[in-house]
């Protein structure tokens, strides 16, 4: 079984419960954690037959700054759900930090996983 990590990942999001909080973009740190096997009948040396890092992270990316979702709890669930339909996997986990929310309360890190 591969476990691929996905470390701070950083992204812009329009998100939160307050209209004020959803007018501007805010920066997001986003880890991502998944597993998957690869049959031994299948190269691992060829990318056609593993799930591409590269654009997990795209997706990710993209699917998140275009998101408008309120709480940093229906983003991940929304998130986990379309990662796993796309790159099919079940064991994924996902945290997203507000950075700069946590300053605001003098913490160093706010996040919400699953």
């Amino acid at each position: 079984m591969f476990e691929v990590n996905i470390k701070n990942l950083k992204i812009n999001a329009k998100l939160g419960v307050s209209l004020h909080e959803r007018k501007k973009y805010q920066p997001l740190l986003v880890s991502l954690k998944f597993y998957y096997n690869l049959p031994k009948n299948l190269d691992a040396n060829d990318i056609n037959n593993l799930i591409d890092y590269s654009d997990v992270t795209k997706f990710l990316k993209q699917f998140i700054l275009n998101s408008r979702y309120k709480t940093l709890e229906k983003l991940i669930s929304e998130s986990l759900i379309i990662l796993k339909k796309r790159y099919k996997t079940k064991k994924i986990f996902l945290k997203i930090n507000k950075k700069n929310i946590a300053k605001k309360y003098g913490c160093d890190s706010l996040s919400v996983s699953k």
